[in-house]
């Protein structure tokens, strides 16, 4: 099954290197998660909880990825 990927920020994803995109993709099989850029600057996969609405300026969502909807 293919995850829905939704770019929160277009402008940094470039700076996602592709194993954690794909290891975002990987854990939405199961599981939503965020890609995001910590303060040091290192873009991970985290699972949730989180949310861009109460980021603070140490964390920088850059993507939502989730399971497709059938």
């Amino acid at each position: 099954m293919m995850s829905r990927l939704k770019m929160l920020d277009d402008a940094l994803r470039p700076a996602v290197p592709k194993d954690v995109m794909d290891e975002a993709k990987h854990a939405a099989g199961a599981d939503p998660c965020w890609i995001a850029m910590l303060g040091a600057g290192h873009v991970v996969a985290t699972e949730g909880p989180g949310s861009p609405d109460v980021a603070t300026g140490d964390v920088v969502y850059i993507a939502d990825v989730a399971p497709r909807e059938a």
